[in-house]
């Protein structure tokens, strides 16, 4: 059932899943944040060089 959602929201256009819930991993808070500010960095280079569109998983859930 997990690889059929994560099929979906991959196929979803301007959505990105992160943290816990959205990538539907148990994570210890201090995972969560550092993923958290990994991806914020992400996201501003990627506006920043206006040439990339946002990932639906900032990182791999399965």
């Amino acid at each position: 059932m997990l690889e059929s959602y994560i099929a979906l929201a991959r196929s979803e256009k301007g959505v990105s899943f992160l943290g816990r819930l959205g990538t539907y991993r148990y994570l210890d808070m201090d995972v969560t944040i550092t993923e958290a500010l990994a991806a914020c960095d992400q996201i501003d280079n990627l506006l920043q060089s206006e040439k990339g569109t946002l990932p639906s998983f900032f990182v791999d859930p399965s």
